[in-house]
């Protein structure tokens, strides 16, 4: 009796040792990991329902679709599963993990680079963003080895166990970090999207033929076919989809081989850089059906046509459609190069992503028959996400933005309305007036009558709508180092910030230096429509 609870004291003490070792090591791993990858997930893996439909892809995907715009516009239930730098095989990997938690109906996977380099070959420090969230299972161990193969037996460890590489993050750990480590308040408030904010014009690119094919890479069409092959195992719907974006003549042939490849598996594309010429091509999608969506893009009363593959068209744009297809130039009837996005040659700004969001929530409502949930009590979940966590972040982040065009190109979502007071001094280009149209009737613009402020009085703001009408009685030179001191023609209220701004509208910095910068250029004035309630108010000077 005595020798066996002598033995049984040491197997407990043996379990307790290799609990507390591995307790240990848990709770370091989660106090020091990075929870980036845990934000993106938290939403997806505590959805209890079902999705209509999960994006798959690179970070063309992962800034350029919006699933709360999505919901909040057709009711159609969606999650952001792109990753940044995401290769194909990583894309595969991660469908394989997703589809243990979730079955959507439809699986949309983007065709940008699939040939580009040989697959999967991708930077692991990337990697983590996609997997780590997931926990160490068959699946996961499957994928690190093949995403990995033939490569260090440290980054595959480093994939295994977060914690191998994030050890030394010690001296960064602090409550904000804990709570984020341990607590589901902290999310991504945009269902697994990352909007990207700026404004940049790509140079001119041509557009390559259909028949003009690359070659192809090592393992791209196993890959292809594997997605394909595990969404029909599992019962789901599968698509690609061609993100619009300034693409290079290399990576047109490479979609081009991919588009080839979808009609050989009769897997439809979804494909956003057609132009005027797909019209009369064959259809892979909507075919010649004609839909019309009133005020897709909230400015004014256009009326926005889906033609054939992947076509938007304003009827008001027309004329320029056909002057672009005849230079044969690369375009994009869904977004604008000029104006919606926030890098020369790849991404989408949040507002080319909104343009995206809305032309695919119409595509997806039309032909894979979506019902719209938004007035559904089982779905009520999505509604207050939308007001009181997305909305609220999207004001948070137009509140912190310093570029007069950056500023310009957000507060064109629907949900505000701006209020843009120049003086003479600001000479809009091109990019400007094109942000401002896409505004429509939710922007009013007025110029200043300035008066000399020595008696401390206010600039005059006239009625007018026309842009460099202002007339100066030259005013003093302006203080701008505080709260309610003037410039000139404007004051700078409690709220107010003050920026840098050049006459291309590009910010040069953020602390305005009172002794060579007393041009007052702009004001913008943005707030939400439903409630009136401020959320930005800024003023740019030279």
């Amino acid at each position: 009796m005595g020798i066996n609870m002598k033995y049984f004291k040491r197997v407990l003490s043996v379990i307790l040792v290799v609990v507390l070792v591995f307790g240990g090591i848990f709770l370091a791993d989660k106090v020091t990991e990075r929870t980036v990858s845990r934000k993106k997930y938290i939403k997806f893996f505590s959805e209890q329902k079902e999705y209509d439909v999960l994006f798959y892809g690179s970070s063309h995907v992962l800034s350029g679709i919006q699933p709360m715009e999505i919901w909040d516009k057709y009711g159609i239930t969606s999650y952001n599963l792109a990753g940044h730098a995401a290769s194909l095989g990583m894309s595969y990997w991660v469908l394989r993990e997703s589809l243990q938690y979730h079955k959507p109906k439809l699986a949309v996977l983007d065709i940008y680079d699939m040939y580009a380099f040989d697959q999967p070959y991708m930077d692991v420090s990337f990697m983590h963003y996609s997997l780590d969230a997931y926990p160490m299972n068959r699946i996961k161990f499957e994928a690190v080895r093949d995403l990995l193969k033939g490569r260090s037996t440290g980054e595959m460890t480093e994939l295994f166990f977060p914690f191998s590489v994030y050890h030394s993050r010690w001296n960064e750990v602090n409550e904000q970090s804990l709570k984020e480590s341990f607590s589901d308040d902290y999310f991504n408030t945009n269902y697994g999207s990352e909007a990207r904010y700026g404004v940049a014009v790509p140079l001119d690119i041509d557009r390559v033929p259909a028949s003009d094919v690359t070659e192809g890479s090592v393992g791209a069409d196993d890959y292809i076919r594997g997605f394909v092959k595990i969404c029909e195992d599992a019962g789901v719907q599968v698509c690609f989809m061609r993100m619009p974006y300034p693409a290079s003549v290399e990576n047109q042939r490479a979609e081009n081989r991919v588009m080839k490849l979808a009609k050989e598996l009769g897997v439809e594309v979804i494909d956003m850089m057609y132009d005027v010429e797909g019209i009369t091509g064959d259809s892979t999608g909507i075919g010649k059906e004609q839909l019309t969506v009133d005020n897709l893009f909230g400015t004014g009363n256009e009326s926005v046509q889906v033609e054939s593959a992947g076509v938007i068209q304003r009827n008001t744009d027309l004329a320029g459609i056909e002057a672009e297809v005849n230079s044969r130039k690369l375009s994009s009837i869904v977004v604008d190069w000029d104006t919606d996005l926030v890098d020369p040659n790849a991404h989408l700004n949040a507002y080319g992503a909104y343009k995206v969001s809305l032309f695919l929530g119409e595509w997806l409502k039309r032909c894979y028959d979506f019902s719209d949930k938004r007035e559904d009590s089982e779905y009520a979940n999505w509604n207050e996400d939308f007001s009181k966590f997305y909305l609220p972040a999207l004001n948070i982040d137009l509140a912190l933005q310093s570029d007069f065009k950056t500023c310009l190109m957000l507060s064109a979502y629907p949900e505000y309305e701006t209020e843009l007071q120049v003086t003479e001094h600001y000479k809009p280009d091109e990019v400007c007036e094109k942000l401002i149209k896409e505004h429509g009737d939710r922007i009013t613009i007025g110029t200043f009558r300035e008066t000399n402020c020595e008696d401390g009085a206010e600039a005059e703001e006239t009625d007018s709508t026309e842009i460099g009408e202002a007339v100066s009685d030259k005013p003093e030179e302006a203080d701008v180092t505080g709260t309610g001191e003037t410039f000139e023609g404007f004051t700078l209220e409690p709220g107010q910030t003050a920026y840098f701004y050049d006459l291309d509208g590009q910010t040069l910095g953020t602390e305005p230096d009172a002794s060579t910068l007393t041009t007052p250029v702009a004001r913008i004035f943005v707030k939400l429509r439903d409630t009136g309630e401020v959320v930005a108010d800024k003023v740019f000077l030279q």
